[in-house]
């Protein structure tokens, strides 16, 4: 009876992972084309505007669906976030220093890929869309749609830490045109949701990951910004 229970709880968990996936995947195609015509205006506080709206909407829901995740979470974030930010710092360098070296790597024999020309493309012409996106939101929708019901469902933490971190790669090579070669990218951008992923599981609490996520994505916009300037 309780290899039973178990079974249908992880079962029950994985339906609600793909379920939030294809959410996810399904309230950026109806809403970018519910708002086609304000993404493509040429008004650029319209266009600002218009794409900020949509991440918002994905936001709200979000954060409904796992109110009952992120409130608490919160909570404690606020009063041990200097006790936090000091034990899991070394996790996000690890990842971070595993990025760098493998997008050297793969970045030697093969163009950038597409999702960072996309990045650095709309941060130069939907500058305050992306700054409040990259920085504020997408931290916060993707470390709740890649991290917790995996958590929850494997309890085994190396498959949840691979499993998470592939789901947060793949998420980030969306678009990779006709080079299949692109998906290569997902070892760097998995070993960066791999990193993040047992932060997850070592400290069970949500808002650890978001902040460094949001940390991360500063830092690679900071970082763009000075290379633009010299």
């Amino acid at each position: 009876m309780k290899v039973l229970d178990e079974l249908s709880r992880k079962i029950n968990l994985i339906t609600k992972q793909f379920l939030i996936l294809l959410l996810y995947l399904g309230l950026a195609i109806t809403l970018s084309a519910l708002f086609n015509k304000l993404l493509t205006s040429t008004n650029f506080y319209i266009a600002n505007l218009s794409y900020l709206l949509i991440d918002l909407i994905t936001l709200i829901i979000f954060l409904f669906i796992f109110r009952k995740i992120i409130i608490p979470d919160f909570s404690d974030f606020k009063k041990n976030w200097r006790e936090y930010i000091n034990k899991y710092f070394i996790y996000w360098i690890i990842g971070l220093a595993v990025m760098v070296i493998s997008n050297l790597i793969i970045s030697s024999f093969i163009s950038m890929p597409t999702n960072e020309a996309g990045n650095r493309e709309i941060l130069k012409t939907l500058p305050i869309y992306s700054l409040i996106a990259m920085i504020g939101i997408a931290p916060i929708v993707e470390e709740l749609l890649t991290r917790v019901y995996l958590k929850d469902a494997f309890k085994h933490t190396i498959i949840y830490v691979i499993l998470s971190g592939l789901i947060f790669g793949s998420l980030h090579m969306l678009s990779i045109g006709n080079n299949l070669l692109q998906l290569l990218y997902i070892i760097p951008y998995g070993a960066l949701g791999c990193a993040l992923a047992k932060m997850y599981a070592d400290s069970n609490n949500i808002w650890i990951n978001i902040f460094f996520h949001s940390f991360h994505n500063f830092i690679c916009i900071l970082l763009i910004f000075i290379g633009g300037l010299l």
